[in-house]
Formats: C-alpha cells, structure tokens, sequence
C-alpha cells in the first residue's frame, strides 16, 4: 500500500483541499482512526475471535511480527482495508 497516496485520495475522498494544511491533517488523523476501527471490526468478523486474538496478541511482539500474521490470516487485507475506507466514505458523505 502507498501510504502517501492513499493520504492524498483521503484528502479528495473527503473534500478537505479547502482546509488550511494542519485542519486538513487533523481531519484525516480522525477519519484514519475511522477506518482503522472500520477495518478492525470487518477483520474480526472475516477472522472470527480466536484467530482475531492471535493477530492482537501478535501486535504486541512487534509491527513486523503483526504485518506478517495479518497477510498470513488474511491475505486479502488490503482488499479488507479499501472496504472498510470506502464505507466510512459512504457513510461520511451520506452524512453530511
């Protein structure tokens, strides 16, 4: 994933190209909580509890030791990522 692309979609994604730089950045720090709570929720439903608390447990020994076990409990994560931002996009622009 390119990280500083999918930060510049956001900012389009989102309609944030008005906002002054540290407005923008402090809107897409909330949104990115959004989703990463978005995606956490969709992966515990696709993983189920037990292998959902592996992967957790596997946070904890370091983000090389998580990012492996993610892509070996799921390898379609990123695919699981663009699902979870598209439904707080969704319902963000439903929203407003």
């Amino acid at each position: 994933m390119d990280f500083t692309q999918l930060y510049n979609q956001l900012i389009g994604d989102f309609k944030l190209e008005s906002f002054p730089k540290e407005e923008q950045e402090a809107m897409l720090n909330e949104i990115a909580k959004t989703i990463q709570k978005q995606f956490l929720l969709d992966v515990y439903e696709l993983l189920g509890e037990e292998k959902f608390d592996a992967l957790e447990k596997s946070a904890q020994m370091g983000e090389a030791f998580y990012a492996t076990t993610l892509k070996h409990l799921l390898p379609n994560y990123e695919e699981v990522f663009q699902n979870a931002r598209e439904k707080v996009k969704t319902s963000f622009h439903e929203g407003a």
